[in-house]
């Protein structure tokens, strides 16, 4: 058994996610886990989501008494700094309107981490879902080239911020132009990210979610595996996240027989230990 444990799942109380966590409990032990991980998301500093992070903190905190295994996280998305800002101010992002720029918006996080630690968030998983380079701006390209360079700048800098610990399925873009082929990413490009998460001791997470995506190819899944494994023999750590949201099945298991075809063995898929949770 190479999966061990799953360190990306959204539970009912995150906003796009309906599983119980009975369910989760109930499944990842006949899977045989040994941790499960709750991420749901915060993907803005507004009411709304920090809201549901209190309610997923105070439910996960409350079912630990009974399944230890059970351990708080949470997803982290980039926030272009003018709405954080807005958020901040106003408690909401209703009222708000893109400021024209002439170069890519800085990026945020929802919360810091005394903040998320202070609700009982043990770890975060940093992940880019969408551009936050904003309208108007010279930096944003709606060519396959701009799109590439914006994802790029998001993840590079999710893998030197304090508050990641593992970096949440890479190069996952929606209907990514690069689901076909994934060599359209320059390489360049993921050296210069794994060198980030080397650096800085992060984790690189296996996502199921994206690579059996309905969008994604046989191609870019050999190639996304082979991908990870380049990335792991440069001696980042690999985590497994399910990334499940609608039910829990058992993915898992097509995820181990394509990272063996990469060279992956038993031993290779990394947990998080008590030295690195927070």
């Amino acid at each position: 058994m190479m999966i061990k444990s799953d360190w990306h799942i959204h539970s009912e109380y995150s906003f796009d996610a309906k599983i119980p966590l009975e369910e989760i409990a109930t499944n990842a032990k006949a899977y045989g886990f040994v941790n499960v991980g709750i991420t749901d998301h915060a993907n803005y500093n507004d009411e709304q989501f920090l809201g549901d992070l209190d309610n997923s903190a105070k439910n996960v905190l409350e079912f630990r008494k009974k399944h230890p295994e059970m351990i708080l996280g949470v997803e982290l998305t980039p926030i272009e700094k003018p709405v954080f800002d807005y958020c901040a101010k106003h408690g909401t992002r209703e009222g708000y309107t893109h400021p024209v720029c002439d170069k890519a918006f800085d990026i945020e996080l929802a919360g810091t981490k005394e903040e998320l630690i202070a609700r009982g968030v043990r770890y975060a998983v940093g992940a880019s879902h969408w551009r936050v380079d904003g309208p108007g701006s010279v930096a944003n390209s709606d060519t396959p080239d701009g799109k590439i360079k914006e994802w790029y700048r998001q993840q590079l800098w999710l893998a030197q911020d304090e508050r990641v610990t593992i970096l949440g399925h890479p190069w996952y873009g929606g209907q990514g132009i690069w689901y076909e082929d994934f060599s359209v990413i320059p390489h360049s490009m993921n050296m210069d990210l794994a060198h980030a998460l080397k650096e800085n001791k992060k984790f690189v997470e296996c996502n199921s979610g994206v690579i059996f995506s309905p969008l994604t190819s046989e191609k870019f899944r050999r190639q996304y595996a082979e991908f990870l494994r380049e990335l792991f023999e440069m001696g980042i750590p690999v985590t497994y996240g399910s990334d499940a949201h609608g039910k829990y099945s058992d993915e898992h298991i097509i995820t181990e027989e394509l990272l063996r075809k990469a060279g992956f063995c038993d031993t290779d898929i990394s947990d998080l230990t008590d030295d690195v949770l927070w």
